[in-house]
């Protein structure tokens, strides 16, 4: 198989690599919080907890168990609504997971304002960490007696 380097997907990725390349280094942060924000407002007039969503998990359409997301929709939402209690009990996880995304956001804005030369990172000791929760936190919410970390039927 060979590649082409003409045509218009070349033509393309050029041009997204000069349009890329001639933006401000603060637009890719902001574009991201830009469309969380637009994220956030949709869900919000959507309101998982009355219905459900056209695509649910598909984990949980197999299994039946939940998978460590499940109830993360509704907890987001419970948060843009100020209900911290109500966000903790769709998805612990997801809610305990929403401090380090915003620290990432910030350390990821401030190395571009600030022209860092490398980005921030976490360490793979920290990495590992998380993948080892998210794994654990997936099979105790789907253990007997754990009823607590279920996400609610029917919603995702």
């Amino acid at each position: 198989m060979t590649t082409t380097t003409s045509g218009p997907l070349s033509t393309f990725r050029a041009d997204a690599t000069r349009l890329v390349a001639a933006a401000p280094r603060w637009v890719a942060p902001v574009a991201v919080a830009g469309g969380a924000l637009i994220a956030c407002v949709a869900l919000v007039a959507f309101d998982p907890t009355r219905r459900t969503l056209p695509v649910g998990c598909p984990f949980r359409a197999v299994t039946g168990l939940d998978c460590p997301g499940c109830g993360g929709t509704r907890a987001l939402y419970a948060l843009t609504q100020g209900d911290v209690l109500r966000a903790v009990d769709h998805n612990v996880f997801a809610v305990a997971l929403m401090p380090l995304l915003a620290w990432a956001w910030v350390a990821w804005l401030r190395h571009r304002l600030d022209r860092r030369p490398t980005p921030p990172t976490l360490a793979p000791v920290t990495i590992h960490g998380i993948a080892i929760a998210i794994a654990v936190f997936w099979v105790v919410r789907n253990l007997p007696g754990m009823a607590w970390l279920a996400s609610s039927p029917g919603f995702i």
